[in-house]
């Protein structure tokens, strides 16, 4: 049984792009009780939010749901998507009595999810799942691999239909996305065949059922094009110090920012809080702002911070260097009411660590200096993504600075391909390894492929913190070598020639 059709029922909502409207399209066509989950991959800042709502309002209408369910990774995500909702609805979304849904973090899971549960068990439920790479389950098995995914799974039986909305449908943890559909393809790690007596190595590959690239949107107009420059030094001299003073300091010279972090003496956090490189990066990201602001005055900048500490001194530099700038983190009071206000002004920047990095739209946004600590490919996807939106026809480009540091540098060239290989392929774990889960909650996570970064289902964060993350593995590995006393220490020099190694993007 296929969803009502409604041809002759109109809605008033904001026009729909083409693509939303070719999405929109084929969730109603494909959604039925036989297939009732959807996943909409579309780049970040293309405006998927407006055509879930349009798909939510449409399913209300023709009365194929009486509810609707919205989870996010944020309070500031997800008061956004209320007041679509209900902009398009004319519905109240606000989950309190007589309102036609609810919007709500993953975090709230933990204590809704009954309720969730017996609401569907008496109503048809409508449930759109936002930044939908915050679950996961364990590959090749029907549990959850973190507390949300595993919350997903729980709750699935009682609903009616789910939309799943992801920019970066993957997770760096390798584990997969709950409720979505994987193929099982030939793995090169056994070239198919496996030994007599071993299990075999099975992979599956994410099947989105719609996808919008940065490609399209760019071309279509709906995104900007972004630069992204790579900041490097080519004269850097290191000079180790041995505390015991038994061996004369030494002296090394390096051309090359990847070049001088293939010493295992220096790291990524090293170079962001070093006041040449993180001055020098912060400097070539004003002159940018500063011409884009000639012609749109209202044009802003973004700094991602490693953590608070790290976003305080960013602060600083900035307003030495006579720039207006907007301080916002976990601690800040009143931090959503402050976030609302940048939005609308025209203060030039706006730092932060993790609360603007996924999900927040603020179109005005053209630059961005990326110092956070965080070295995956989904996390600089989705910070890219806070840039490029469109607002009109004057402002076609934007601009990420970012250090010249070996993965960053990769994700720079691979930008312009929205899913890649690697990221969309795991490994199926066979069914003897497969962790047992001793009741909700209690699932023994999948390790981290990528050590820079915790978890993103940690829940030990407030939940406006919950689309980023402020300390991270790195910043303790930092914190340890300041205390541990270690036999050395170093000292850096930067030449103050610093060179941007411009990214070819083919879009």
């Amino acid at each position: 049984m296929k969803l009502r059709d409604t041809s002759t029922h109109t809605t008033q909502h904001p026009p729909l792009r083409d693509w939303q409207q070719r999405c929109l399209s084929h969730a109603i066509a494909q959604l039925s009780p036989e297939q009732s989950h959807f996943l909409c991959q579309a780049t970040p800042g293309a405006g998927k939010m407006l055509m879930a709502a349009v798909l939510a309002d449409h399913l209300l209408q023709c009365g194929d749901v009486d509810f609707v369910i919205y989870l996010g990774p944020s309070c500031e995500v997800v008061n956004r998507a209320e007041e679509t909702l209900a902009d398009v609805t004319g519905l109240a979304m606000s989950g309190n009595l007589g309102a036609r849904g609810g919007c709500y973090t993953y975090q709230s899971l933990r204590t809704r999810l009954r309720a969730f549960q017996q609401l569907g068990q008496y109503y048809r439920v409508f449930l759109i799942w936002d930044e939908s790479h915050h679950a996961g389950r364990v590959p090749g098995a029907q549990q959850g691999a973190n507390e949300w995914g595993q919350a997903l799974l729980l709750l699935e039986r009682n609903i009616t239909y789910t939309l799943a909305l992801s920019g970066t449908p993957w997770r760096t943890d390798g584990s997969c996305l709950p409720l979505l559909r994987y193929l099982d393809v030939p793995s090169a790690d056994n070239g198919g065949d496996a030994q007599e007596g071993q299990a075999t190595l099975l992979k599956q590959r994410l099947v989105p059922d719609f996808v919008y690239t940065l490609q399209e949107a760019v071309r279509d107009g709906v995104c900007r094009k972004p630069t992204i420059k790579l900041i490097d030094n080519p004269h850097i001299q290191l000079t180790i110090s041995h505390l015991k003073g038994k061996k004369p300091p030494e002296q090394k010279q390096f051309s090359s920012i990847p070049r001088l972090l293939r010493d295992p003496r220096v790291s990524y956090a090293d170079l962001l809080r070093h006041d040449t490189p993180m001055g020098a990066l912060l400097k070539k990201g004003v002159a940018q702002l500063r011409r884009l602001r000639q012609a749109q005055s209202a044009a802003g900048g973004l700094v991602v911070a490693s953590d608070i500490t790290h976003a305080e001194d960013i602060a600083e530099q900035l307003e030495a260097l006579g720039e207006d700038v907007c301080l916002v983190t976990s601690k800040t009071p009143n931090g959503h009411v402050k976030l609302q206000a940048f939005r609308d002004s025209m203060q030039s920047w706006i730092v932060s660590v993790g609360m603007i990095s996924e999900g927040v739209d603020i179109p005005r946004l053209r630059v961005c200096c990326y110092l956070s600590h965080i070295r995956t490919e989904q996390h600089f996807r989705q910070v890219l993504g806070r840039i490029i939106r469109r607002m009109g026809l004057h402002d076609a480009d934007c601009y990420l600075f970012v250090l010249n540091e070996r993965l960053l540098r990769r994700y720079a060239h691979r930008i312009a391909d929205d899913l890649p290989d690697e990221n969309s392929v795991v490994t199926v774990i066979p069914p003897d390894q497969a962790p047992l889960a001793a009741g909700y909650g209690n699932i023994t996570p999948v390790p981290p492929f990528d050590n820079v970064m915790l978890p993103e289902e940690d829940t030990t964060m407030a939940p406006d913190d919950a689309a980023g993350i402020t300390f991270g593995p790195a910043m303790s590995t930092y914190a340890a070598a300041a205390t541990a006393q270690p036999q050395w220490e170093h000292d850096m020099a930067f030449s103050q020639q610093f060179i941007e190694r411009l990214a070819t993007l083919k879009l």
